[in-house]
């Protein structure tokens, strides 16, 4: 099941974590109960789904920046020239924020903070709410915030123990990229009423 679970995420996955050195010893697996739970959480938060006919309120995470893919590339360039030819299609006054941005993320000293202050970066909460991502619907505002809060208090636990096990320096594995981005859109996500995307 656990396998099954791991594969169905792997088309959720909105990030893709830069390629690691294959001389980085990866992180040790966390329990398996523990994992599942994680991902069983994740595939409902972060997997965007058809809200549910009838609700009245709909659980709803931001839409990615749409300098997104510059983004993660200067994140991941290793030269000057990798980093120009990641920005060279955005206008000039986006480029020097797509660069400043990641280069204050890059001088974070541990990689599990890098990490969440990368995919945060990449969370568009300005966007107009019609674009934001529609997770799941409820009846009421109540049984929406309830199920957000338990989701966020689930990432934060094991967020934890990512933090934990992450020593200074070394990337985090493709599975605590996925639990960070889980964390990320929790954090980020809002309860709204169904009327908020109805249009106009």
């Amino acid at each position: 099941l656990l396998i099954v679970l791991g594969d169905t995420l792997a088309g959720f996955l909105l990030v893709q974590p830069p390629r690691r050195d294959p001389s980085i010893k990866p992180l040790a697996r966390r329990s398996g109960p523990s994992i599942l739970a994680t991902l069983a959480i994740l595939i409902a938060l972060v997997a965007e789904a058809v809200a549910q006919a009838g609700g009245g309120w709909l659980l709803v995470v931001p839409p990615h920046i749409p300098q997104k893919r510059a983004l993660m590339k200067v994140y991941a360039a290793n030269s000057a020239a990798e980093v120009g030819a990641a920005v060279d299609s955005l206008p000039h006054d986006e480029q020097d924020l797509v660069v400043t941005k990641v280069y204050k993320i890059l001088a974070i000293p541990t990689a599990a903070a890098r990490t969440e202050a990368v995919l945060d970066a990449l969370q568009d909460t300005a966007a107009p709410v019609r674009n934001w991502r529609r997770i799941r619907a409820f009846e009421s505002a109540a049984s929406c915030e309830r199920q957000r809060e338990l989701a966020l208090q689930s990432f934060e636990l094991e967020a934890s123990s990512v933090r934990a096990a992450s020593p200074d320096g070394e990337e985090l594995s493709v599975e605590d990229w996925r639990l960070l981005e889980g964390l990320s859109a929790a954090r980020k996500s809002r309860c709204l009423p169904e009327s908020s995307f109805v249009a106009r």
